[in-house]
């Protein structure tokens, strides 16, 4: 069976590299971005199974980001989930239901949440 590929989208190198350092022992192909901009420039190349991306980044926000890709015929149909250090209230949560964000997965995070978190929703 093929990897799944989980792409991270974090402006924090470090974050990003702990996340791949998770998830990658646990089969997943990992590809990072720092930037929404270098992100969407990705995914003309790699179609992930999962998107976890930052909500808090200079220059295009992760919500901003999850816009555009709902937006693109092509990438509106990508599994994405925010790894954030944001909490949401009811209408927050209400706007994120409507544009398909599967979870927020809260900074700092249990590696074994966030493991079993992935699998939930790419199997």
């Amino acid at each position: 069976m093929a990897k799944k590929t989980i792409m991270i989208v974090d402006d924090e190198p470090p974050i990003n590299k702990v996340i791949e350092d998770i998830l990658e022992p646990e089969g997943y192909n990992v590809v990072s971005a720092l930037s929404g901009p270098e992100a969407l420039d990705k995914l003309k190349k790699v179609k992930p199974h999962l998107i976890l991306i930052d909500f808090f980044m200079p220059g295009m926000s992760g919500r901003e980001l999850c816009v555009k890709i709902r937006a693109d015929s092509k990438l509106k149909d990508l599994k994405v989930a925010f790894i954030t250090a944001a909490t949401f209230s009811a209408s927050g949560r209400d706007e994120l239901e409507k544009m398909n964000v599967l979870d927020t997965i809260n900074k700092p995070f249990d590696y074994k949440d966030l493991i079993q978190r992935v699998k939930k929703m790419v199997g």
